[in-house]
């Protein structure tokens, strides 16, 4: 393949439109739950570690982004952890379980939960106390990639075996698209199928909710009125958000 700066571009594209028409259905499905859970005001949590944790902090607090929102990230298991410290912690059962009691997650919220490979102690069991506690758990993870590899959680299981529902990410085993030479691949795209099926679920939904009158939608602060819109949204968050406090 000839490689030049429109490479990584085009493959991404060709993905995305892939992604967007598999999950199809799923996806529907999770908008129309994240309606009816606004709707009886419940909450969205969002979870990953290492680079999966882009996306809890994508869909947080931001123009365009939902207030009904809230991510479960700790700095221990981000990139700039190191990449040893976060291994680690990756692969240990119940590295994270104690996140869920700071977020505070209450019977029967959703809550996504994203792994690539989703083989990892941690985020399976993540997945397995989040349903023990009454969550609906979505899985975020790349089904081709899962299906190859095998465990590291004592049970064997993975991560789409243990939620509720499964967004397929797609791509590839090993997760970089691109064949830069006979042993070496560049090109991430569990990030962007992510935040590509994140940002589609949430934008149906919000849409829906504030055509039906119920606010929820964040403006930038960078133009004349969105601090004064998101202010509104921030009280009522702030009751249940442990980062608005």
């Amino acid at each position: 393949m000839k490689i030049d700066e429109r490479t990584f571009g085009r493959v991404s594209i060709a993905h995305l439109e892939e992604v967007l028409e598999k999950n199809r259905l799923a996806a529907r499905k999770i908008a129309d739950r994240v309606v009816r859970d606004v709707k009886a005001g419940r909450l969205l949590f969002v979870f990953g570690s290492g680079h999966s944790a882009i996306l809890s902090m994508e869909l947080y607090h931001r123009a365009g982004g939902c207030s009904f929102v809230v991510p479960v990230v700790a700095d221990y298991l981000l990139p700039t952890a190191g990449p040893p410290v976060v291994r680690t912690l990756e692969r240990t059962p119940g590295a994270a379980n104690s996140l869920l009691d700071r977020a505070g997650p209450r019977r029967g919220e959703m809550i996504w939960i994203v792994s690539q490979s989703g083989i990892n102690g941690a985020v399976v069991e993540f997945a397995l106390e989040a349903s023990r506690r009454g969550l609906y758990t979505v899985a975020f993870t790349s089904l081709r990639h899962s299906r190859a590899v095998k465990s590291r959680h004592p049970s064997g299981k993975k991560l789409f075996q243990v939620c509720d529902a499964v967004l397929d990410l797609g791509g590839c085993v090993g997760d970089a698209a691109v064949q830069i030479t006979g042993d070496s691949r560049a090109g991430p795209l569990s990030s962007l199928g992510a935040i590509f099926l994140a940002h589609s679920v949430l934008t149906y939904a919000a849409a829906r909710l504030e055509r039906a009158g119920r606010r929820c939608v964040y403006t930038s602060v960078n133009t004349p009125e969105g601090e004064r819109r998101n202010k509104s949204l921030e009280l009522k968050a702030a009751k249940r958000d442990p980062l608005l406090r």
